[in-house]
C-alpha cells in the first residue's frame, strides 16, 4: 500500500477563530485546524468541551501526519494531548502560549503544567517580551513573535468611506469580553459627530446612543468591508500585557487607530496610534483626535512595515527551529 503523504506542518488551536494561529499557519505553510466549542457555549460546560476536542485534535495529527506543529495554549490541555501523538511521530512542535495562559485567572494555575509541557518542545512562543517572565522561571526556552500582520489585501474599499450624511464612521472590534470597557466606549459616542458601529455578537446590554450601531457577527467579506471603510478603527482592553488581534487587523489595512494606553500596547505599537484610557471622556477624546489628524494613516503605514519585517524574521527563526527535533524534557 502507498504511504499516506505527510503534511508539512500543523497549527491547533481550541477555539473557533484564531486569526493569529491563521496568519502564523499561513505564514509557515502550515495547515490549520481551528476545534471550536460547537454546542457548548456556556462557561459550566467548557470541560465538555475540552473532552469533545481531545478526540478531534487526535484526528487532526493523525490524519495530517504533520512534519511539525504548533500548538496553541490555552487551554494547557491541548499541546498535552498533542505531545506523545507528534512525538511517536518524530515530529517537532512549538507552543504557542496567549498571554491569557499566563495571565487570566481561569489557567494561572496551570502555568507548571504548561510548561512541563513547553520544556519537551522546540519552545515557547509568546507575544510579549514581558510574557517571558513567568514561563523562565520553569526553565521554558521562549520565542517572542508578535501577532503576525494577517494578509487582508484583496477586493473591497480602498478609502475610508463615510456615511450618507457624510458623517465619519469610526468602527470598534469587539470580541465582548469582560476587559473590554464597552459601556464606556458608547458613552464617549454620545453627541458626538460620527458614527460608532461596533462588531462583534453581544454578551451584555449596553445603553446605546442614537449615533451607535451594533453590527453583530459578520462573516469574513462583510468584516473587512466594515474595517476597511472605517474612518478610524478602535480596540480596546483594561488588561496590561495583552495584544489585541483587532490592533494588527487595522494595521494591515492602514486605518488609523484607537487604542487603550496600557503599557504593553505603547510598548509594541509606539506612536503610531492615538492612545485612550477606559473612560468615555478619554475614549472620545481620543477618536475625535484621530478622526482630526491628516497625518494618522500615515504613522500606521509606517507600523505596517516595521511590524511585517520583524515578524518575518521572528518566524523564520521558529521555522529553523521546528526543523529539527525538539530538545530532551
Amino acid at each position: 500500500m502507498p504511504t499516506r503523504r505527510r503534511s508539512r506542518g500543523l497549527v491547533i488551536a481550541w477555539m473557533p477563530v484564531s486569526q493569529r494561529s491563521a496568519t502564523i499557519a499561513e505564514r509557515l505553510g502550515y495547515d490549520l485546524v481551528l476545534i471550536g466549542r460547537s454546542g457548548f457555549r456556556r462557561p459550566w460546560s467548557a470541560p465538555l468541551a475540552y473532552l469533545a476536542s481531545v478526540p478531534r485534535t487526535i484526528a487532526a495529527i493523525v490524519g495530517h501526519r504533520p512534519r511539525a506543529a504548533v500548538i496553541v495554549a490555552p487551554p494547557f490541555l491541548a499541546p498535552l494531548v498533542a505531545w506523545p501523538i507528534l512525538a511517536m511521530l518524530h515530529a517537532p512542535f512549538a507552543v504557542d502560549v496567549h498571554s491569557g495562559a499566563l495571565l487570566d485567572r481561569r489557567w494561572r494555575w496551570s502555568v507548571p503544567l504548561l510548561a512541563w509541557i513547553a520544556r519537551r518542545s522546540v519552545g515557547a512562543v509568546v507575544t510579549l517580551e514581558s510574557l517571558r517572565a513567568p514561563l523562565a522561571a520553569h526553565d521554558v526556552e521562549t520565542l517572542v513573535i508578535p501577532d503576525p500582520l494577517p494578509d487582508l489585501e484583496g477586493p473591497g474599499a480602498s478609502v475610508a468611506s463615510r456615511s450618507e450624511a457624510g458623517t465619519p464612521v469610526v468602527v470598534a472590534i469587539c470580541g465582548w469580553a469582560p476587559d473590554e470597557p464597552l459601556q464606556a466606549l458608547v458613552d464617549a459616542a454620545a453627541g458626538r459627530p460620527w458614527q460608532l458601529v461596533l462588531t462583534g455578537r453581544p454578551r451584555e446590554a449596553l445603553d446605546l446612543p442614537p449615533n451607535v450601531v451594533l453590527a453583530g457577527f459578520l462573516d469574513d467579506p462583510d468584516y473587512l468591508d466594515r474595517l476597511r471603510t472605517a474612518d478610524a478603527i478602535v480596540v480596546l482592553t483594561t488588561r496590561d500585557e495583552t495584544l489585541l488581534s483587532g490592533a494588527w487587523e487595522a494595521i494591515a489595512l492602514g486605518r488609523p487607530l484607537v487604542l487603550s494606553g496600557t503599557p504593553s500596547l505603547r510598548t509594541t505599537f509606539g506612536d503610531g496610534p492615538v492612545y485612550v484610557g477606559d473612560d468615555a471622556a478619554s475614549i472620545g477624546a481620543g477618536i475625535d483626535a484621530v478622526l482630526a489628524d491628516p497625518g494618522a494613516a500615515g504613522r500606521v503605514a509606517v507600523l505596517r512595515t516595521t511590524f511585517r519585517a520583524a515578524n518575518d524574521a521572528a518566524l523564520a527563526v521558529l521555522a529553523e527551529r521546528l526543523g529539527r527535533p525538539p530538545a530532551g524534557g
